[in-house]
């Protein structure tokens, strides 16, 4: 069974989305947090960044089988009196609890697997948000 980019976006996003006060943004994902009025506490954007084939045999009846960089990136607002290391750790916990609903994809949908890269955080200049992006690599086939 195939899966298009769509597809695999909106089911990582409906992952992320049924979390505690999450919410998917309006911003697509390469201006997400651009600016300071464009993020809220808990916003979070799916983007698939990027594509290759893998060395499977490509036919056109069966789609082809491909590895797909996926990123999903949310705020944390930072309370001006509790920045560190209070509202940082919480950050940090609301990370592990974000890629623990993307890796719970998989068993919901057996048309992909999906596997856990890396993060990376940074704190916006004003210090009233954390923003944290991670990375992912989704195998599936492409549908035909």
């Amino acid at each position: 069974m195939g899966v298009s980019f769509a597809q695999l976006r909106a089911e990582l996003a409906n992952n992320v989305g049924v979390l505690s006060g999450f919410h998917l943004s309006r911003m697509a994902p390469e201006y997400f947090a651009r600016q300071q009025d464009t993020i809220a506490h808990k916003s979070f954007v799916v983007g698939v960044d990027s594509t290759q084939a893998t060395t499977e045999r490509q036919r056109r009846a069966i789609g082809v089988y491909a590895s797909t960089n996926v990123m999903v990136m949310f705020a944390y607002r930072l309370r001006p009196l509790d920045v560190y290391p209070t509202d940082y750790d919480l950050a940090l916990d609301v990370e592990q609890t974000v890629i623990n609903a993307v890796l719970g994809t998989y068993s919901s949908n057996n048309a992909f697997t999906i596997r856990y890269n890396g993060s990376t955080r940074s704190v916006v200049d004003s210090q009233e948000f954390i923003l944290i992006k991670m990375a992912f690599t989704a195998q599936h086939t492409l549908t035909p």
